[in-house]
């Protein structure tokens, strides 16, 4: 069976096709809302960064960061845990505790999200990229990738910005959902914001 509009004919694949596209279509209008939504009401923090690599050349120009909450040691957590269930590709939910100077330190990390943070935390959600030394060791680390380790900035200025960042001029503006998710609001480069406009 097929349908005929305006001379042509559209058989069933046709139709399923048209059902493909409409559903991508919806899903990355989904993925994109749920991204605005997270930058726009999750909560701001301020993180210090170093730089990785400045260029994407199939994609322009962006600024890979790094930052000083990662790789993570055991020794140096609350209880001095162990990693269990935090192996490569594990989910990790990381508690940054607030200090005096506004900066944020990692408290704990857990393969399931607390229950309950105290105030002046709050929990990000993050992927192990690496898992280093035997569990239980003093040398025992984890590599966690939290979604925010790559901006992308407009063409022709990414060398700009790498140069700001080995001069440690550069902060991230970091957005956190209740779910844990982050993501890069802008850069803060010698004081000044520099965010994107939102695009709704």
């Amino acid at each position: 069976m097929s349908n005929t509009i305006g001379g042509w004919r559209f058989g069933p694949t046709w139709r399923w096709l048209g059902v493909a596209a409409v559903v991508q279509t919806a899903v990355l209008w989904t993925i994109i809302a749920q991204r605005q939504a997270l930058l726009r009401d999750g909560k701001e923090i301020v993180l210090p960064v170093v730089p990785v690599d400045p260029r994407d050349l199939f994609r322009g120009d962006y600024v890979t960061l790094g930052y000083d909450l990662t790789p993570i040691k055991a020794m140096a957590l609350d209880g001095r845990p162990s990693f269990d269930g935090l192996s490569k590709g594990a989910i990790a939910y990381v508690t940054l505790r607030q200090s005096v100077d506004d900066s944020w330190q990692v408290r704990s990390v857990s393969p399931r999200r607390p229950d309950r943070i105290d105030d002046g935390e709050l929990v990000m959600k993050g992927r192990v990229a690496y898992h280093f030394g035997a569990a239980g060791s003093p040398d025992e680390s984890i590599d966690v990738r939290f979604g925010i380790e790559r901006y992308f900035v407009p063409e022709g200025t990414g060398a700009l910005l790498e140069t700001k960042l080995r001069d440690k001029a550069i902060k991230a503006l970091v957005a956190v959902g209740a779910d844990g998710a982050a993501g890069i609001k802008g850069l803060l480069i010698d004081g000044q914001r520099h965010e994107d406009p939102p695009l709704f």
